[in-house]
């Protein structure tokens, strides 16, 4: 999730819950300040309207904020019993309650009339293209989450990697197969260490990089570094089915 996105979404459970614990103790003074603030800095948050509504006792105005967050998801059972109950002691809601609710087309493009709104922009949102935070619903826009740098890979990058990869996969190779045989659990051991430090290597050179990308790219340097042994003249060597697959394992743990 984005940083503004957690900063949102930190500051108004804070809010909530201060008015929340203000509430369990009695002082409703309080708890309704600390709600009222915060359904105004986060005026589409339907948490904070809900919160507001289990402090105050004033049965209309209480009917007037669960209204509100019937506008904005008319799925919230919370609102629906809420407003069940309230109908059960003051009576049916004012025929005008309907006319109320703005209908607006969402801004997805397709067209749909919607009563919702993102609690972050305010921009009119359908059902379908909304999605759901800790702090309501929101536009894609608004609730897109930003790429972590870590797995975001340029085609250098990839070509850094690959290059130190495929080097380091190939001396690998030679000394698995050299020092552990070929069907010596030695081998198995040699390939797993061998592995993380092909994975480290590569990860390091392009600023620790890592991500399904970077996995893929390490099996295949591991698998053609021990296929080139089999082309160099003079090496009494062969492709070690077991040293290859101990180090893809490894390898790919390491860059998750």
């Amino acid at each position: 999730m984005s940083t503004s996105v957690g900063k949102d979404s930190l500051e108004l459970d804070n809010l909530i819950r201060q008015g929340e614990a203000a509430a369990r103790v009695g002082d409703r003074a309080e708890a309704e300040a600390l709600l009222r603030r915060a359904v105004d800095e986060y005026p589409y948050s339907e948490d904070a309207y809900l919160a507001l509504a289990g402090v105050v006792e004033d049965l209309p105005e209480k009917r007037r904020i669960l209204q509100r967050v019937q506008q904005m998801n008319p799925a919230s059972e919370e609102a629906r019993l809420g407003l069940e109950r309230i109908a059960a002691k003051l009576g049916p809601a004012p025929e005008d309650v309907a006319a109320e609710v703005d209908t607006v087309t969402c801004v997805c493009g397709s067209g749909r009339q919607t009563v919702l709104r993102c609690s972050k922009c305010g921009k009119p949102i359908c059902p379908e293209c909304s999605v759901r935070t800790p702090v309501g619903l929101r536009c894609k826009e608004c609730a897109a989450v930003r790429k972590n740098p870590f797995y975001n890979l340029s085609a250098l990058d990839y070509l850094k990697a690959g290059s130190v990869g495929l080097l380091l996969s190939i001396v690998g190779a030679a000394v698995g197969s050299l020092a552990g045989g070929f069907f010596g659990f030695f081998t198995i051991i040699i390939g797993m260490a061998a592995g993380g430090i092909i994975a480290d290597l590569m990860s390091r050179v392009i600023r620790y990089k890592r991500g399904l990308g970077m996995q893929i790219l390490a099996g295949v340097c591991i698998i053609l570094g021990a296929g080139v042994l089999l082309l160099l003249p003079g090496l009494r060597v062969g492709f070690n089915l077991f040293y290859v697959i101990a180090a893809i394992v490894a390898a790919v743990a390491r860059l998750r």
